[in-house]
C-alpha cells in the first residue's frame, strides 16, 4: 500500500525502524514520493508513564502538563512518531491552561518563553526533530455522555458548549495545535463526526482554524451505528462534507471518494482543500525537507526510560493523587474537612 500510494500515514506504529521501513519505500520507491506521516495515541506517555490526563488535570498545575508533554514527546519523536494524539481535559479556567500548557507551554495570554526544553508537545517548532504536531481531541462534549457512558448521546444547550467544552480547544488553537479530531458522540442528535454547524460553522467560519480535522478511528463508519448513514458510502460523503479531512482507520475515504467526486457529489474543490491541509502538516512538520529528521533507532534506544522522564513520572503520580478519605489512617495525621468561608 505504501509503494501504491494508497496511506498518508501510520497510527500507532511500532517503533523508529519500523518507520524507517516505511517511510523508505514512501519517498524512494511510490511514484509521487511523498513523505508518510506516523500519528500515535501518546495518551500519558510513551514507554515512560505518567498519569493519565484526568489525573494529572487534578494536580491544577498547567507546568505539570507542559513538563510531561515535553518528555513524551522527546520520546515519541526519537521513536519516529510526528503527531500525538492525545485527549484534552474538557473544563474551562484551569484545564484551558493545562491545554495550552501541553501544545507548547503557556497560555495565549502568558507565552512560556526559552528554548525547546521549556515547551511542550511541540518544542522549539514543529519542524525540530524532538517536537511532535499536538492534536485537540475529542471535539466535543465527549465527557459529557448521557449516564457516564463512553460514546453515548450527548444533550447539551449551546450556552454550555461555549461555557464549558469549547474554552479548553480554543486554548489549544491560540496556543498552535494544527490538529482536532471529531469525537464519537452525537451531540443533541447529530453525530460529531457528520456535525457541519460544529466542524465548518463553530471551528472554520467562527474560530478560523485552518488545520486539519481527523476522525476518531472509525468515527466516519460509525455514522451508520447511529442511523445517520445508511451505508459507508454514505458515511464517507457526510463526513467529508461536514468536515472531517481524514479518515484514521475506516478506508471509506479511500473506497469511496474516487467515486463521489467523479460522480459530483462531492465538490473537487472540497478533496483539495482536505489534501492541501494533510500536505502543510507533513510541509509544518519538515517532513518533505528530511522525512527521516524523527527516524533514529539509535536515538530512540537514548531517550526511552530515561532517569530523568522514570523521576518526572514518579513527581506526576504523587501530584496527581486525589485523596477522598484518609481510610485506615494511610495519612500519618487526621484529616479535617475544610469549612467554607
Amino acid at each position: 500500500m505504501v509503494r501504491r500510494g494508497e496511506m498518508t500515514g501510520v497510527f500507532n506504529g511500532n517503533g523508529a525502524e519500523m518507520a524507517r521501513r516505511m517511510q523508505t519505500e514512501a519517498v524512494r520507491r511510490s511514484r509521487l514520493k511523498i513523505p508518510l506521516l506516523f500519528a500515535a495515541d501518546v495518551i500519558h506517555g510513551l514507554r515512560t508513564v505518567f498519569p493519565v490526563p484526568l489525573a494529572e488535570a487534578a494536580s491544577f498545575d498547567p507546568d505539570l502538563a507542559r513538563r510531561t508533554a515535553r518528555a513524551a514527546a522527546v520520546e515519541a519523536a526519537a521513536s519516529g512518531i510526528d503527531w500525538t494524539l492525545p485527549p484534552w481535559s474538557t473544563s474551562p479556567a484551569t484545564h484551558a491552561g493545562v491545554a495550552a500548557s501541553r501544545v507548547r507551554g503557556g497560555c495565549a495570554a502568558r507565552p512560556v518563553d526559552g528554548g525547546g526544553a521549556r515547551r511542550g508537545f511541540q518544542g522549539s517548532g514543529l519542524a525540530a526533530p524532538d517536537a511532535v504536531a499536538a492534536c485537540a481531541k475529542h471535539f466535543v462534549a465527549y465527557g459529557a455522555g448521557e449516564a457516564g457512558l463512553d460514546y453515548n448521546s450527548v444533550d447539551v444547550s449551546e450556552r454550555t458548549l461555549r461555557d464549558i467544552y469549547f474554552p479548553p480547544f480554543q486554548a489549544a488553537f491560540a496556543a498552535g495545535a494544527p490538529t482536532v479530531m471529531a469525537s464519537f458522540n452525537d451531540l443533541s442528535g447529530i453525530p460529531a463526526t457528520g456535525n457541519p454547524w460544529l466542524l465548518d460553522t463553530v471551528l472554520r467560519k467562527e474560530w478560523g482554524f485552518g488545520g486539519l480535522v481527523v476522525s476518531d478511528y472509525t468515527g466516519d463508519e460509525e455514522l451508520i451505528a447511529h442511523g445517520f448513514a445508511k451505508d459507508g458510502r454514505d458515511a464517507a460523503r457526510l463526513a467529508f462534507l461536514a468536515g472531517v479531512d481524514m479518515s484514521m482507520q475506516s478506508g471509506l475515504y479511500l473506497k469511496y471518494l474516487p467515486d463521489l467526486v467523479e460522480k459530483g457529489e462531492v465538490p473537487l474543490a472540497r478533496l483539495d482543500e482536505a489534501v492541501r491541509r494533510v500536505l502543510a502538516l507533513k510541509v509544518a512538520l519538515g517532513l518533505f525537507d528530511d522525512p527521516f529528521r524523527r527516524i533514529d533507532p539509535a536515538r530512540e534506544k537514548a531517550r526511552i526510560c530515561t532517569p530523568q522522564t522514570l523521576a518526572l513520572a514518579r513527581e506526576a503520580g504523587a501530584r496527581s493523587i486525589v485523596m477522598l478519605r484518609n481510610e485506615g489512617d494511610l495519612l500519618p495525621c487526621p484529616v479535617r474537612a475544610r469549612r467554607s468561608r
